[in-house]
């Protein structure tokens, strides 16, 4: 893939670490900075750097939604054209839907992504919120499992690609099971500070010691409570251009699900589905990469290892919410 002319190749490298291979422990950046022949200062120099550039949203991790107790789902909505903005400008001002594109299906234009605390309570918030732009035309496919979730981006082969072990169990405790509350699981979500020793930093916060916090995020993350610790990049800002949703119809979904999740590295995230009303295509897998081909290979193996009656691979028209995770 060719470099963006404004990032040097030891930022692609520093970018790459940061997404796959991210220390817990007491000095990270100091790590990565052995690893790559740099020193801790330039790690952190050059962080800050990519951070006002845009190319790297945050340093930090991902708290599984199920952890705080909550349901979410994706809807697919015909919103009328002429009610788009007024749309996108309400969908801004809610934390809970948190991915919200246009896509090139042929009936539903907009799909986001919205979380809540019961299904009863989801479906009413979806009704009242498409009910203020005239739309009573949507499905909402409910999260039945969620199979995967893993946005990292090869920024050198100019594709998504999930690391090693991203297969998220069928049950991932809430903080009630683990014995935290709900404010610490909070104060892990915000980014990390950069700096020496940031875990420190976050430990002096929460008041617990700068160990009892590593150990407690390497034990949620072998839990999967907490998800892609390290660096969220922007991936338009690395040539990153294009997104396809690839919707699977087959005779045994889960079958499916689990074989993408298993078998297609370039999946970020998978998630088996339920309908509220008649809806054939309930295995749902993103791909992200620098052109529509590479996205097309990937949705071209999912076909064929999930023996799919049919597909729909919806590309993304429209970003109408920056994505982030609650």
């Amino acid at each position: 893939m060719e470099l963006q002319s404004d990032i040097q190749e030891t930022d692609y490298k520093l970018i790459m670490e940061l997404q796959y291979n991210f220390p817990i422990s007491e000095r990270p950046y100091l790590e990565i900075g052995r690893r790559l022949g740099i020193t801790e200062d330039e790690v952190i120099f050059r962080i800050k750097n990519l951070i006002d550039k845009e190319v790297i949203k945050r340093i930090g991790m991902y708290v599984n939604f199920r952890s705080k107790g909550m349901v979410g789902a994706l809807v697919a909505s015909n919103i009328k054209t002429s009610n788009l903005d007024s749309f996108r400008r309400m969908a801004l001002g809610i934390r809970e839907i948190t991915h919200n594109f246009v896509r090139d299906h042929p009936r539903f234009n907009v799909w986001f992504v919205i979380k809540d605390y019961t299904r009863e309570d989801l479906s009413e918030r979806v009704n009242e919120i498409l009910k203020k732009v005239e739309c009573d035309d949507y499905v909402i496919l409910f999260s039945k499992k969620n199979l995967k979730l893993s946005v990292k981006y090869n920024v050198i082969e100019g594709v998504s690609m999930s690391g090693d072990d991203e297969l998220t169990p069928e049950h991932i405790p809430t903080a009630e099971e683990i014995g935290i509350n709900n404010e610490l699981l909070k104060q892990l979500s915000y980014p990390l500070p950069l700096s020496s020793r940031p875990f420190k930093d976050l430990a002096d916060k929460i008041s617990i010691s700068e160990e009892n916090l590593i150990d407690l995020i390497l034990r949620l993350r072998k839990l999967h409570v907490i998800k892609d610790y390290g660096a969220t990049i922007n991936g338009e800002k690395v040539g990153i251009k294009e997104n396809a949703m690839v919707l699977i119809n087959s005779d045994d979904l889960e079958k499916g699900c689990i074989n993408i999740a298993t078998n297609v590295k370039e999946a970020t995230h998978v998630v088996l589905r339920e309908a509220d009303k008649e809806w054939d295509y309930l295995c749902y897998a993103m791909i992200h990469g620098k052109d529509k081909r590479v996205i097309s290979q990937a949705a071209r193996k999912i076909v064929s290892i999930t023996s799919a009656k049919s597909y729909m691979t919806l590309y993304s028209m429209d970003n109408l919410k920056p994505g982030v995770v609650i």
